[in-house]
């Protein structure tokens, strides 16, 4: 039997999206002040409470999800490359269950695609790691992955992409990141990820 981890529901994420329709991008990509009073008045500007300063910045929403922001350079805290949640993840008990994680997980992206659909309107990339048509990184440093390790590893299992024009923008990914199996006896854990990066990331 499989065990899900964390299973925010398509309404769920949908709530989550419109929650960050209105936040100052350019703000947020700015990065925020060092951990203190600065820092609790920047995140109120967004609706957001902070819940951990270790490394990476984590605050949680007016919805109750948990979003990180991850720096630019990891010894500094601005500015912030990207801002990501895990909304869905599951795990094998077994290694024979390896393949029913994934389908499951194909099977809540889809539901959460069309619920993102709603909000962000109609993707400009939605599809398997295998698709001809999926889009490639333009250059080594970029968050897509090269399109040898995204054929061996099936990483990003499935992923979608909206892209928001000009500097108030954002780009949202919603992907599927499969689980590493490369033993025999490996358990499969597969999570959901939903990640905003500057428009520039394109």
């Amino acid at each position: 039997m499989t065990t899900l981890g964390i299973d925010r529901s398509p309404e769920q994420l949908a709530e989550e999206l419109r929650g960050l329709e209105h936040v100052d991008w350019p703000a947020v990509w700015a990065g925020p002040p060092n951990p203190g009073q600065a820092l609790d008045d920047w995140c109120a500007l967004f609706g957001w409470k902070p819940t951990s300063a270790e490394r990476v910045l984590t605050v949680r929403s007016g919805t109750g999800q948990d979003f990180a922001l991850f720096p630019v350079r990891s010894a500094g805290w601005a500015p912030v490359k990207q801002l990501g949640w895990t909304s869905w993840q599951s795990s094998a008990d077994d290694p024979a269950e390896n393949d029913e994680v994934l389908t499951q997980a194909a099977e809540t992206w889809a539901a959460y695609v069309e619920a993102a659909r709603a909000v962000l309107g109609a993707p400009s990339y939605a599809g398997a790691w295998d698709d001809p048509a999926f889009p490639e990184p333009p250059h080594d440093r970029h968050w897509l992955t090269p399109s040898d390790l995204r054929l061996e590893d099936m990483d990003p299992y499935r992923m979608a992409i909206w892209r928001e024009d000009g500097p108030e923008g954002r780009v949202t990914v919603l992907t599927i990141k499969p689980g590493s199996v490369r033993a025999a006896d490996s358990l499969r854990r597969t999570m959901i990820k939903v990640t905003c990066y500057p428009p520039e990331a394109v």
